[in-house]
């Protein structure tokens, strides 16, 4: 990370931030160094402030992210941003890219993960993409990036932009420690929207590859959860998916929510016994 210290709001350095809007938000985060708000604070401030969505504060977030490390911290159930410093950036202010080492790891395929297309055969172009976007808990760890072709990786960031208003809720869903809790916190920060399953798998898998992820959904209905489910167009993939929503849920159990959920199954020959 850059060791300059952190200009004040008033610093002609901030003249690398695109508008004043984000130069606002830099201002806000300075001055609550000490005291690093939520999303939901700085999404408050900046409704404010200048009346503007949700969204646009989120993408605002990522942007000042092109020149200055604001983590999403975890605190009790909610994450606070803190202005920590510089990011690792170039001189011209953009986020410096991965290791050569890195990107040819992640290309080596040379097939796009999500349609299939390859460089040489169908003359596409193939970018590094995170499963998870950064704001939504992903790191740059070799098990969070894909090959994906440019087409299809403007369709996911497009897709994923819908869901900007969950960022928060998705990255405390991504650090559950188990599959289960992984995928109901998922389904519990839609509240009651429907989720598509293509995310719901990147998020079961966050900490270990989940095959079977769907079996882990469905054995939370075991717990008292029900869950609902549809057949619709996926907008990244046009091909028809499945979708899903929590409309009822039920707190954790104590300890292993695997080892509960083992108890409950009455397929469990331990539990004919």
């Amino acid at each position: 990370m850059d060791e300059r210290p952190l200009p004040p709001p008033d610093s002609p350095e901030l003249a690398i931030l695109p508008t004043e809007s984000h130069r606002l938000l830099y201002g806000y985060l300075y001055l609550r160094r000490d005291d690093p708000p939520t999303m939901r604070e700085i999404r408050a401030y900046m409704t404010e402030e200048l009346g503007e969505a949700p969204a646009q504060t989120d993408r605002r977030v990522r942007d000042l992210r092109d020149h200055f490390d604001v983590p999403a911290v975890r605190s009790g159930t909610e994450h606070r941003y803190e202005l920590v410093g510089w990011s690792k950036v170039k001189k011209d202010g953009s986020r410096r890219g991965f290791s050569n080492r890195v990107r040819a790891e992640v290309l080596a395929p040379q097939r796009c993960a999500q349609c299939g297309r390859r460089p040489l055969e169908h003359g596409v172009v193939l970018v590094v993409d995170h499963k998870v976007p950064r704001e939504w808990g992903g790191t740059d760890d070799i098990d969070n990036l894909q090959p994906l072709c440019e087409e299809c990786n403007a369709g996911k960031k497009a897709f994923y932009a819908t869901y900007d208003e969950y960022a928060e809720e998705i990255a405390a869903a991504s650090m559950h420690p188990e599959p289960h809790g992984r995928i109901g916190e998922l389904l519990k920060a839609f509240r009651g929207d429907w989720a598509p399953s293509s995310l719901i798998g990147v998020v079961a898998s966050m900490q270990q590859y989940q095959e079977d992820w769907q079996k882990r959904l469905r054995e939370l209905r075991l717990l008292g959860w029900t869950i609902s489910s549809k057949r619709a167009k996926d907008p990244i993939t046009g091909r028809v998916n499945t979708w899903y929503r929590a409309e009822h849920w039920e707190p954790w159990p104590p300890g292993s929510i695997r080892a509960e959920v083992a108890r409950r199954d009455p397929s469990n020959k331990r539990n004919k016994t």
